[in-house]
C-alpha cells in the first residue's frame, strides 16, 4: 500500500527554478486553474507527428479545460515548466488509487520543440521520480516509440529506466506506417511513510 501523503505537502517545494543546459532558468510548478490557454498553446507548438502519438486529441481546448477542472491528485499529478508566463513543458504522472497496479505510475512528458535537447525533459522526469518515491510508488512506466524517441530512450536509460519489452509494429503512424512500442520501467526504492 502506498503512502497517503497530503497533496499540498508533496508540492511544498514548488514553484522551483531549474537551470537548463544553456543557462536558461525555467520555473516548475503544478498545473492549475488558469493554465488552460497556455497549455493549449504549448501543445499547438508540437509537431503533428508528436500529437498523433498522444492518447488524446489536444487540439481541442475543451479537453484541456476538462483535464484541469477535474485534476485529482490521487490519480494525476501534472507539472508544467514556465518561461516568461509561457508553458514550455508538461510532465504527467498517472496512478491508480486501488488494486494490483496501485504501486505503478505512468509517465508522459511533452516538451516545446524550442526547448528540446536542453535537458528540460530530464529535469521534469527527475521531479516526477522524486514525487513518485514520496508517494510510495514502486515502479514507473514510460511507453515510447522506438524509431521516433531514440534519443529519449537513451536519456531515460541514464536515469536507470530499463527496457522491459518491445511490441513490434504495435503502433500506426498518421500515414499508416508501423512503429515499435518500447516499454521502459524504473524500479523505485521503497520510502516508508512517517507515522
Amino acid at each position: 500500500m502506498r503512502c497517503q501523503r497530503n497533496f499540498s505537502e508533496l508540492l511544498k517545494d514548488y514553484p522551483k527554478e531549474v537551470i537548463l543546459k544553456d543557462g536558461t532558468g525555467v520555473t516548475l510548478r503544478p498545473l492549475k486553474d488558469g493554465d488552460e490557454n497556455a497549455l493549449f498553446e504549448m501543445f499547438r507548438r508540437l509537431p503533428a507527428d508528436d500529437l498523433w502519438f498522444l492518447n488524446h486529441d489536444v487540439s481541442d481546448p475543451g479537453l484541456i479545460a476538462d483535464w484541469i477542472n477535474n485534476l485529482d491528485p490521487n490519480r494525476v499529478i501534472s507539472i508544467v515548466a514556465l518561461l516568461e508566463g509561457r508553458i514550455v513543458g508538461n510532465a504527467v504522472l498517472m496512478m491508480k488509487r486501488y488494486g494490483a497496479k496501485s504501486h505503478i505510475g505512468k509517465v508522459r512528458i511533452s516538451v516545446d520543440p524550442g526547448f528540446r535537447d536542453r535537458r528540460l525533459g530530464t529535469w521534469m522526469l527527475l521531479d516526477l521520480v522524486s514525487l513518485s518515491m514520496a508517494m510510495g510508488l514502486r515502479m514507473l512506466v514510460m511507453r515510447l516509440v522506438q524509431d521516433r524517441d531514440a534519443s529519449l530512450i537513451n536519456g531515460v536509460r541514464k536515469l536507470d529506466f530499463i527496457e522491459e519489452a518491445v511490441l513490434k509494429k504495435y503502433l500506426m503512424g498518421g500515414e499508416g506506417q508501423a512503429h515499435d512500442l518500447v516499454i521502459m520501467t524504473k524500479r523505485l526504492p521503497v520510502e516508508y511513510c512517517d507515522s
